[in-house]
């Protein structure tokens, strides 16, 4: 994965651990779960990524489904519509159609690690 791919892989974990561990995903998604393209890039430190995240977004959607995980990508989402972008359909195991659903899964899945790597 690329160093750009990495660190925003790891800030989702650390949002995710944060934000979503306590939420019920059968009550639906929180807004406290989700994160914009724009706030995960500034949290990593590199806000001129935004136009571009989908690539990086791409990478970790692949290391997810490589690991059998729910793809920690679902969490990121477009400021005005609060989806995922275009581009989530051409993730390895990402679907706009099952996004819901897999968000779902990502917040209830307790086999992520702690650092991605």
């Amino acid at each position: 994965m690329t160093p750009e791919a990495l660190a925003l892989a790891q800030v989702l974990l650390v949002h995710r651990k944060q934000h979503c561990r306590s939420q019920n995903s059968t009550a639906g998604i929180t807004e406290t779960c989700l994160v914009t393209y724009s706030d995960l890039c500034e949290r990593v430190g590199l806000p001129h990524l935004t136009p571009a995240a989908g690539k990086f977004l791409r990478e970790i959607a692949r290391r997810c489904h490589e690991n059998g995980w729910p793809p920690l990508n679902s969490l990121v989402v477009n400021h005005e519509t609060r989806k995922p972008g275009h581009g989530y359909d051409s993730a390895p195991g990402c679907s706009l159609k099952n996004w819901r659903d897999e968000v779902a899964a990502c917040l209830n899945f307790s086999g992520y690690p702690d650092t991605f790597c």
